[in-house]
């Protein structure tokens, strides 16, 4: 498989060279779903699985603090993700235009 032709993550795939939970077997199936998938449809798999994975980060969030209102989750998330500085950089913005300071919402 040649790495300039894009492989580079499948051969990462079936490389056991270091650890791994996942079989040779299994990591050959999952090679091939991902070939039939082509470009677009590995993009659609990448994209649907990071919304599940942020959803269900704040999910965790929410379940961990059950008084903080949806607004504060959002932040807190921001914060665990991207850093408290960036928290603090979305928090002033949506004082400065004027959001309620319980978002119900996350911002579009």
């Amino acid at each position: 498989m040649p790495i300039g032709k894009g492989y580079g993550l499948a051969l990462a795939m079936v490389d056991h060279t270091s650890r791994s939970d996942t079989s040779r077997g299994a990591a050959a199936a999952q090679l091939s779903v991902l070939r039939r998938m082509g470009p677009g449809g590995r993009l659609r798999a990448g994209l649907r699985f990071s919304r599940s994975m942020i959803a269900l980060s704040r999910a965790a969030l929410r379940a961990r603090n059950p008084g903080l209102d949806e607004g504060a989750v959002q932040l807190l998330w921001i914060e665990q993700n991207y850093g408290a500085d960036l928290a603090r950089e979305v928090e002033r913005h949506q004082r400065a235009v004027g959001w309620a300071s319980t978002m119900t919402s996350s911002p579009r």
